[in-house]
């Protein structure tokens, strides 16, 4: 698990990349070129779709990622499994940021300023910021198509590199988060880029969205009990106590010498929920909210998956354990 939250700090949810003066020397008339067709983006709307691949430690996720970007404070990125159907939606309005579950009808509104801190790996705009703000890029330039190695800080066990790949025409092409041997942890693979793109009126109201039903719901319980997922015991812990107040939720209590935590799983009720102060997670294609409550040590991460919404939290622990533990809950067959 540790390979895990490694990439995670390196997708830019518990870190971030230097900035610095821009690229050097001989690079300079290519990074005044990149911020020329960045600027054109402030007229310009785009749509992309891509493949993402995280190789995790035994085995590798793909995940279906769309991005429809309107402007600065209008966006949505779908998040789909390989087949391409859409599970999750992160939705950004100038009325804030959501997360929409649209086969569950379900819809989470948090603050933040998650596309300049943690969308990098998504947004194109990102990509492009990332490589004119920042010193110690190095720029390749085979056959018309631009490769840009940037460092990432702080580096882990497992990310020290990012490689972003552009077109002759600066479209992307690949983002890599690269290993300390230069093996790709998580590649992001566009297979389409589209400018000036007309979007539906409701494209990114969050409601409409909900109401979409874009993938059949799945059936969250047999006709004999709540189907929940019972993750592995972590971090010197065990499985104390499990509680089902109801026919469709599950409490679990995990207890250790020095940590604690409970875990929640529900079926998600449909409808709006606001958490004002949560940050965005994204947690390998599935987002997630972070949030600590002010004045306490009581941290609480909610996501939903495969038709399940949990809830884990603890007053002992750090994001980085939270994360690992909802992590372990992927791919886990329900009880």
């Amino acid at each position: 698990m540790r390979k895990v939250t490694a990439v995670l700090l390196a997708l830019g949810i518990a870190g971030g990349v230097v900035v610095g003066c821009g690229v050097p020397g001989s690079n300079k008339s290519v990074t005044h070129k990149i911020q020329e067709h960045a600027e054109t983006l402030d007229s310009k709307n785009y749509q992309s779709e891509a493949m993402m691949t995280v190789q995790m430690d035994n085995n590798v996720q793909k995940y279906f990622v769309r991005v429809s970007y309107e402007s600065q404070d209008t966006y949505k990125i779908e998040l789909g499994n390989a087949e391409k159907q859409i599970n999750q939606i992160i939705v950004r309005n100038p009325s804030g940021m959501f997360i929409v579950s649209p086969a569950l009808g379900k819809v989470f509104r948090f603050n933040g300023n998650w596309a300049q801190n943690q969308g990098q790996i998504y947004l194109y705009n990102q990509l492009l910021n990332q490589i004119t703000a920042q010193k110690s890029v190095k720029v390749q330039k085979n056959g018309g198509v631009y490769s840009f190695d940037v460092p990432v800080t702080p580096a882990s066990d497992v990310i020290s590199r990012e490689q972003i790949v552009l077109s002759k025409d600066l479209n992307p092409q690949t983002v890599k988060l690269l290993d300390k041997n230069g093996a790709a942890a998580v590649t992001l693979t566009y297979q389409s880029f589209t400018t000036g793109v007309t979007f539906p009126k409701d494209a990114f109201d969050p409601q409409a969205l909900a109401q979409s039903g874009q993938v059949a719901k799945p059936t969250l319980a047999s006709d004999q009990s709540f189907d929940y997922v019972e993750p592995p015991a972590e971090f010197g812990t065990k499985l104390t106590d499990l509680a089902q107040p109801t026919d469709t939720s599950v409490i679990m209590r995990y207890s250790g010498d020095n940590h604690h935590y409970v875990l929640t799983e529900s079926e998600p009720t449909p409808g709006a929920e606001g958490i004002p102060s949560a940050q965005l997670l994204n947690m390998f294609g599935v987002p997630a909210m972070y949030n600590h409550a002010t004045g306490t040590n009581v941290s609480n991460i909610t996501w939903i998956n495969n038709g399940i919404e949990f809830s884990l939290t603890s007053n002992d622990m750090n994001l980085d354990q939270l994360q690992d533990i909802a992590i372990s809950t992927f791919g886990q067959v329900g009880k």
